[in-house]
């Protein structure tokens, strides 16, 4: 489990500033090339470069769940 979390928190590092900023809106699921991806859904609707990729759906669903948890969550005084 924890190289699982490891890898996951990996990827989500890269959007702690995107998200503070606020343009990030939402992460979905898709697919390409036979893959389940996780992308970004910016305020004006528009859409990143997969994020992640994933062969299994429920781990890209997983890491969704996970990164829209994190973009709800108020930045903190520290943050500043």
């Amino acid at each position: 489990m924890t190289a699982k979390l490891a890898e996951t928190q990996l990827w989500q590092h890269n959007l702690v500033s995107l998200i503070r900023s606020g343009l990030f809106l939402r992460a979905e699921t898709g697919e390409c090339y036979g893959l389940f991806t996780v992308v970004g859904v910016y305020t004006d609707q528009s859409k990143s470069a997969p994020l992640a990729k994933y062969s299994d759906a429920r781990r890209a669903r997983d890491a969704a769940d996970i990164v829209n948890r994190l973009a709800l969550v108020p930045p903190t005084a520290e943050s500043n």
